[in-house]
């Protein structure tokens, strides 16, 4: 059985196209997935956000950097004890142990000892006692006149002193945090400048420039760490100072009624 030839030539075309498929079909995608990832080589990067102020912090300071991070991490909890401290023993709010006082000065003493006692004012029961003693009503246990201001002296001072115990910490951290700022930036610039130093083709303002900024960062932390501390410092002596004010007025005039009646 013969075919016609034009039914010879269209199946010899189907052929070779379906042979040119098949070879040509992998080339393809093999040139695609080149393009591809030519096209994604060219493609500009995504834009990556910039690091926060305390990683760039911490991965530019260097040990300076942890140092003061270290004394705000012993300061800070020294901080919150003395603040509830303070607060529990009514040192920011005296107005009853004011009110106390402003009583013993009229000379309403009549049961003010007791009242002292139950205050949660830490000078209210120096007070109380030495109302005990000066009021004449104790025979027993009552000090003499040189042994009760002596006494009293003695418990004033304590006081003091344990109302200002670890406040000097927080002055030190103030004090010292500032300093170890400078030490980080001037170790830095020093960084800076060598580097500028050893370049080939002159001083470079950028690399300076970035040298700098990144040193400085050193002091903005150690400034940063000193000024709340340098603040609660100051408000505790201040809170300290007073409470001696109170105390020194309020023995003295106790001292001096008691000397008064007993001269009388």
């Amino acid at each position: 059985m013969t075919h016609p030839p034009y039914r010879l030539a269209l199946a010899a075309l189907c052929f070779l196209f379906v042979t040119a498929a098949c070879i040509s079909a992998p080339v393809l995608a093999q040139d695609a997935v080149q393009a591809q990832a030519v096209t994604e080589a060219q493609a500009p990067a995504p834009h990556q956000a910039a690091p926060g102020f305390w990683s760039l912090l911490f991965s530019k300071g260097g040990v300076v950097t942890w140092i003061i991070a270290l004394l705000s991490a012993v300061g800070l909890p020294i901080a919150v004890i003395k603040l509830y401290e303070f607060y529990r023993m009514d040192i920011f709010r005296p107005q009853g142990f004011e009110a106390a006082l402003s009583e013993m000065r009229r000379g309403k003493t009549d049961g003010l000892a007791a009242r002292l006692d139950g205050l949660a004012h830490p000078a209210a029961p120096l007070i109380a006692f030495a109302l005990s003693q000066s009021d004449g009503k104790l025979s027993g246990s009552k000090l003499s006149g040189d042994v009760l201001r002596e006494e009293l002296t003695r418990r004033a001072q304590f006081l003091v002193r344990h109302l200002s115990r670890q406040v000097w910490v927080l002055e030190l951290i103030a004090a010292s945090a500032p300093l170890f700022g400078l030490l980080g930036t001037v170790l830095g610039m020093i960084v800076a400048f060598q580097g500028v130093g050893q370049g080939t083709g002159g001083a470079d303002t950028a690399l300076l420039a970035a040298g700098i900024w990144e040193a400085l960062l050193t002091t903005a932390f150690g400034l940063g760490v000193a000024l709340p501390f340098s603040i609660l410092a100051a408000v505790f002596n201040n809170a300290v100072d007073g409470v001696r004010d109170m105390v020194e007025d309020a023995l003295t005039d106790i001292l001096v009624r008691a000397d008064a009646k007993t001269q009388g």
